[in-house]
């Protein structure tokens, strides 16, 4: 430790002001024709995403990060993947968002980490419908890794986001019974190799039954091309579903 009192102060100087702007610091940070800022409103936290010069929205896309399941944090903010799609969807005409769910029990408590986590989303979108003007019933919601697995737990529980037009789950996987209780249509997108558990993506859709409500527009597609968590590209596939869902 006593070597960071040996940097000149020149350099610390330095180190200060070349530090950008991000998301992170409440201001507006443009990158081509997307601009995106974090908020708080009405005690929800979420980096946004929008079109320079855009007032009317399509719609509202919130996603959510993953996390340690054994010992969660609160949601971030940074993923790439989240940014990647939301970047997007606000290019293309969306508000579209990337929540801080609170700090979960995770393993310790599933089900009411789910709750916990679906109450934080359904808190984002009355957020970003009122600020922005959008119906909430325009919306979709989606998340990697925990957060996927958050959401489709959440949807075979609780009725609090049933007014969404979907769950865009990426590497996330739920039960039999999950499925057979799904309230909302599900995309489900995973890896080969079963990194996730039984069962998630063409396996979780599978799992749908044929007279579920949800079952005609729910979709799941297991990504040959690669073999890990997570390990995919599916930016283009889930938005367009999105758009699916939304249209």
């Amino acid at each position: 430790m006593k070597k960071l009192f040996l940097i000149p102060v020149f350099l610390m100087l330095i180190v200060f002001s070349c530090k950008k702007n991000s998301a992170e610091d409440g201001k507006e940070v443009v990158s081509g024709n997307v601009k995106q800022v974090t908020e708080t409103v009405n005690g929800s936290t979420y980096r946004i995403f929008t079109k320079v010069g855009t007032t009317t929205f399509k719609g509202i896309l919130v996603m959510g990060s993953g996390n340690d399941e054994s010992n969660p944090s609160v949601g971030s903010l940074d993923g790439a993947a989240e940014a990647d799609i939301c970047s997007k969807a606000a290019d293309n005409g969306y508000a579209a968002a990337i929540v801080q769910y609170r700090k979960t029990p995770g393993n310790a408590n599933w089900n009411t980490s789910a709750k916990m986590v679906g109450e934080d989303y359904n808190q984002c979108i009355l957020a970003i419908s009122s600020k922005y003007g959008v119906d909430k019933n325009k919306a979709v919601v989606g998340g990697y890794s925990y957060a996927s697995f958050m959401l489709l737990t959440d949807n075979s529980q609780s009725n609090t986001l049933t007014y969404v037009k979907g769950i865009l789950a990426a590497c996330g996987a739920a039960g039999t019974w999950n499925a057979q209780n799904f309230k909302i249509p599900v995309y489900s997108i995973s890896c080969s190799g079963n990194n996730e558990g039984d069962y998630s993506g063409k396996a979780l859709y599978d799992q749908i039954p044929a007279n579920s409500a949800v079952k005609a527009k729910s979709e799941g597609v297991t990504d040959g091309g690669c073999n890990t968590h997570c390990g995919g590209s599916w930016t283009d596939k889930m938005y367009s579903k999105m758009v699916a869902w939304l249209n």
